[in-house]
This record gives structure tokens, C-alpha cells and sequence, in this order.
């Protein structure tokens, strides 16, 4: 796995965040303006009003649903194939043997921590972090 396949943990996590979001924003019915109705109150002297009504209108609506559904098909999709390679990264930082470096990397890749934070954390030089990502991935 390359260093830029692993940098894409984060992006990866909130997009899967935005996409979750989005789909159940697009599971909710919107309800839209329809038209309005005239009428009068119930009661003497009977005034006029008018009064807005609110719904999908019937002609738009299979559409609407069939364009829904898509969308969220699609986003669905999209999710799945980004959770897969989001454990995929969470797998191959596993199965590093070396547990310092294991630690290096989730610190770095999953936690999105800077290579001194992680090497105050540790007690490494920064450069001694950097040559271990380098030395491991490349």
C-alpha cells in the first residue's frame, strides 16, 4: 500500500460521513408548495381566506421518487466501496509487525496527528518518524 493510499484514511472516513448524511436527507419526503385553495372561515360574517396546501404534486412525484432512489442507490454504492477501502488501510496498519511502527502509522494516518506530535508522543526525533514511514512504505 502507498503513502498516498493511506493519507486517504481521513478523507475517506468523512466522506463516508457526508454520504450517510445525504442519504438520509434524501429519505425524508420533502414536502413542496402545491397551490392554494379559497374558502371562508365556518363561522358569520363568513369571510373569505385563502388557504396554502402543501404536497408532492401526483404528476411529479413517480419521477421525483424513481430520481430518489437513483441518487441514493448511487451514494450507497459509493459508500460501500469506501468503507471497504477504509478497512483495508485499518487491516494493513494491523498486520505491521513492528509495533512502533504500527503505532507511527495509526498515529500518523488514522489519528491524522503531525510527525512531531508524534515524535514528542514517542520520544523520536521528527526525522526519525518521517524515515520510518518512508523506509516502510517505499
Amino acid at each position: 500500500m502507498t503513502e498516498k493510499e493511506l493519507s486517504q484514511y481521513k478523507a475517506i472516513k468523512n466522506e463516508i460521513a457526508d454520504l450517510n448524511r445525504r442519504i438520509a436527507e434524501n429519505k425524508e419526503a420533502e414536502i413542496v408548495p402545491f397551490g392554494t385553495v379559497k374558502g371562508s372561515s365556518k363561522y358569520f360574517p363568513y369571510t373569505p381566506m385563502t388557504f396554502h396546501v402543501a404536497g408532492i404534486d401526483p404528476a411529479d412525484a413517480t419521477q421525483r421518487q424513481e430520481a430518489i432512489s437513483e441518487l441514493l442507490r448511487q451514494r450507497e454504492v459509493q459508500r460501500d466501496e469506501l468503507l471497504k477501502k477504509q478497512i483495508e488501510i485499518e487491516q494493513y496498519i494491523a498486520g505491521i509487525q513492528d509495533s512502533t511502527t504500527r503505532t507511527i502509522f495509526r498515529m500518523y494516518f488514522i489519528d491524522g496527528m503531525s510527525q512531531w506530535q508524534i515524535a514528542r508522543k514517542l520520544g523520536y526525533e521528527r526525522s526519525s518518524i518521517s524515515q520510518r514511514i518512508r523506509r516502510f512504505v517505499g
